[in-house]
């Protein structure tokens, strides 16, 4: 009876481990944001807001949209948060290749401010014809701690582009 017990224990905690969605966020997505763009020219938006953990480390691999995008070109890229002289924090400002970058957290201490844990993952799309493009979720491809590849799929923030030429002055919903 109580190697049972040990045995029952073991896999429920293999399978929460398993089904916790970190580092990506969980539940349906927070927010939706719409951006009214020129046929051509790149526009941004942080698509997945990722807090680590402190002592953890992150390494990106790629992330892909689940959904099809047809008709526009879409990369995804790494933001750090920037801190500005005035104390504005802001998350897709400043942006780097995503693709093989590391992400490790600081350890927590009395004065810590989790917000210097959190990456914006970032979504860059270029039009190629008129239309309205959505991005609904993300395929985000990381190592957590030196661990093998693991493939998660989620958003914070669900993504309408609409596109023309000359840009519309807002996306209609």
């Amino acid at each position: 009876m109580r190697r049972a017990s040990w045995a029952l224990a073991i896999v429920v905690l293999f399978t929460g481990c398993a089904s916790d969605p970190y580092p990506l966020p969980s539940g349906p997505p927070h927010a939706a944001q719409s951006n009214p763009a020129r046929i051509g020219d790149p526009t941004t938006a942080v698509l997945i807001y990722l807090a680590i953990h402190p002592g953890d480390r992150v390494e990106l691999l790629g992330a892909e949209p689940v959904n099809t995008i047809d008709g526009a070109r879409i990369r995804f890229l790494l933001s750090r948060p920037v801190i500005h002289a005035n104390g504005d924090k802001v998350i897709g400002e400043a942006l780097e290749d995503l693709d093989g970058a590391q992400v490790a957290a600081a350890s927590a201490s009395p004065a810590f401010d989790a917000y210097l844990n959190t990456v914006g993952i970032v979504g860059e799309l270029t039009a190629q014809r008129p239309g309205s493009f959505e991005v609904t979720s993300l395929r985000l491809r990381y190592r957590l701690n030196g661990g093998g590849e693991q493939v998660r799929e989620g958003i914070d923030v669900v993504w309408t582009v609409c596109a023309d030429d000359p840009a519309p002055i807002k996306c209609a919903t």
